[in-house]
């Protein structure tokens, strides 16, 4: 019997500028976490399906646009780093509501078949002729845009990220306690606060709130 059901696909940019065996590693660690932090949200636990690719299935909307916004928070709390000059990977994703044919297997994600899932991984390839980074395909259509756009933008703001402060960026993100931060990280509390603005980060956690508002919305 064929299901409609929220299918979450990523994989990572760029994959072969790096080492393949850290990658694994690090992918494989990220997606057991994601797996134990959605618990019951998810239906069909997210598994690395090639070397640089993963797939799940979420329950609900709400599931999967969290997922990603979790996931997106771990590779800048642990960023895969080769070597001190190297750049960490990025993921590109795809929540896409569609129809899986095979049964659901609570223990990975493999081996699933359905047009949802062909269409998953056709936007998921579509990244690399221009498409978004982060793309929703959901039944409505109205939602999936207004999701879009949340997301473009706060992958716009995100873009401005360096890695040298992505520490300080999760542990603005985590607590408004500006005194606490600044001898967490060695630095005035006016500088704290500077760079909050400079990042934009208040702006960033609305969007996330706005996000999964949105995506949990009847």
């Amino acid at each position: 019997m064929t299901h409609a059901r929220f299918i979450l696909m990523a994989d990572v940019i760029a994959s072969g500028d790096h080492a393949s065996r850290p990658l694994s590693t690090h992918l494989k660690a990220m997606v057991k976490a994601v797996n134990l932090h959605l618990g019951k949200k998810i239906l069909s636990p997210l598994t690395v399906t090639l070397g640089d690719e993963f797939q799940g299935i979420c329950d609900s909307a709400v599931a999967g646009v969290g997922a990603m916004l979790w996931l997106e928070h771990y590779l800048r709390q642990k960023p895969l780093r080769e070597s001190p000059s190297s750049s960490p990977y990025q993921l590109r994703y795809v929540l896409h509501e569609g129809a899986v044919e095979t049964p659901l297997n609570r223990e990975r994600a493999h081996g699933m078949l359905g047009p949802g899932l062909t269409l998953a991984r056709r936007r998921l390839e579509a990244h690399r002729r221009g498409a978004p980074r982060i793309q929703i395909a959901l039944t409505n259509e109205t939602l999936s845009r207004r999701l879009q756009d949340l997301f473009g933008v706060l992958d716009t703001l995100s873009q401005d990220f360096k890695v040298a402060d992505y520490a300080l960026i999760e542990g603005m993100m985590k607590s408004t306690d500006s005194e606490s931060l600044a001898r967490r990280f060695e630095r005035h509390r006016t500088s704290i606060d500077r760079r909050r603005r400079t990042l934009k980060i208040d702006a960033c956690l609305t969007l996330e709130r706005l996000l999964l508002d949105l995506a949990d919305s009847p």
